[in-house]
């Protein structure tokens, strides 16, 4: 069996996230405007809807606004800088709140290890000159192998269980020992097969390993480094933070690891206000 069969194998997962690739596109034309956006948008209706429901959480909406009442209002609301952002999470949303059986994982741990995974990416990536956009959509998928392979385990006849070994190989050993190949290689044929660029889809394939990653390492360092900074965003008070990258990796992004300590004030903050994504527009209020 290979990574391939497995995605060969997959019915029922959502494809919405193969519209991120098109948005990063007129995101980068200098003459895209949300009209552009919206257009594009609109040719998916479940993914209208998303966005609309997500730009009126308390995230984007505070609690003295008034409801979006269309998507287009909802686009326009939070404007081109954060339109992106907007819709990666409606795009994934429903991919990645999912509970994953065979990691042993609740859905909201799926939803929170992503979210931060993208938010550390995307500051990594504003301060070792990467594009930002491509970085955290980079984060925010980063553990689509792992989703791609619960659905499939959920699908046999016996139930598989795979070991967490925490970083920097987390489930790697477990499912290569199990099946022959791990998580990351099979999100990176799934995103060959959604038509995602290779800047997306090589680190996330490579980010167990980014030194064998070629033109690609410097993205897959930065994913790997993000993933430490996600898990340290969430250590409690009186635990030992993990283990920091090897010297190799963070060499690639000309880091330190006391510029990743420095770090983990900023991106706490960003993912205590993005969990208002999981809040109704009037609990805002009571985040503040």
């Amino acid at each position: 069996m290979t990574a391939e069969d497995v995605i060969r194998d997959l019915r029922q997962l959502p494809s919405t996230p193969k519209i991120l690739p098109k948005l990063l596109e007129i995101l980068r034309d200098d003459q895209a405007s949300m009209g552009d956006v919206v257009s594009l948008i609109k040719i998916d209706p479940g993914m209208a809807a998303r966005v609309l429901q997500i730009g009126n959480s308390a995230y984007y909406s505070p609690s003295h606004a008034a409801r979006c009442p269309t998507m287009e209002d909802a686009v326009y609301r939070v404007g081109l800088v954060k339109v992106y952002e907007l819709v990666a999470y409606a795009a994934t949303a429903q991919l990645l709140m999912r509970p994953l059986r065979s990691y042993r994982l609740e859905a909201e741990a799926v939803w929170q290890s992503s979210v931060t995974c993208a938010l550390a990416a995307e500051r990594l990536g504003r301060h070792v000159d990467v594009d930002f956009n491509t970085a955290y959509t980079a984060g925010l998928l980063h553990a689509v192998g792992i989703v791609a392979v619960d659905t499939w385990a959920a699908t046999q006849e016996s139930p598989i269980y795979f070991l967490n070994a925490q970083l920097p190989n987390e489930t790697t050993e477990s499912e290569k020992s199990l099946l022959g190949f791990h998580n990351a290689a099979v999100a990176g044929t799934l995103l060959k097969t959604w038509a995602f660029p290779a800047s997306i889809l090589e680190p996330i394939r490579w980010q167990y390993a980014p030194t064998l990653a070629g033109p690609h390492k410097k993205m897959a360092a930065l994913i790997h480094t993000a993933k430490w900074l996600r898990d340290a965003v969430h250590v409690a008070a009186e635990q030992p933070l993990p283990p920091a990258p090897e010297p190799a990796i963070l060499g690639l992004l000309q880091l330190e690891p006391a510029d990743l300590e420095a770090s983990l004030d900023e991106v706490k903050d960003a993912f205590l206000k993005a969990s208002l994504l999981l809040a109704e527009p009037g609990e805002a209020g009571a985040e503040n």
